[in-house]
């Protein structure tokens, strides 16, 4: 397989395995929680700032499971790991990023 030329740039990320990958796949959700409980309680931010943050992190929920999907094809292809793991991955980082959504969703709708 072809090297990919973004894979230096998924390094730089923090998205260079798939482990890695759903790691920060978690870490972005919790932090986007932890951001809007935070920012709801003390109001620091005006509302164009709160929205930015999770509007971000849910672009890098995104390449986050391109990440995960390459790594784990990759994976599959060069070490003969299971498909069945790959798909779990996918399986998670999809509901974490319809989460992401979610909360976004939810923080436009409060604010109208």
């Amino acid at each position: 397989m072809p090297s990919f030329k973004g894979t230096r740039l998924l390094r730089l990320l923090g998205l260079g395995s798939t482990r890695r990958s759903i790691l920060m796949l978690v870490v972005s959700w919790t932090l986007n929680v932890a951001w809007l409980g935070f920012n709801y309680f003390w109001q620091l931010v005006p509302y164009s700032v709160l929205v930015a943050i999770p509007v971000l992190l849910l672009l890098y929920s995104v390449m986050a499971l391109l990440a995960y999907v390459y790594w784990g094809v990759k994976g599959v292809r060069e070490q003969d790991e299971p498909y069945a793991s790959v798909m779990v991955g996918v399986i998670v980082a999809i509901t974490l990023l319809y989460l992401n959504y979610t909360l976004l969703d939810a923080l436009i709708s409060l604010s109208q």
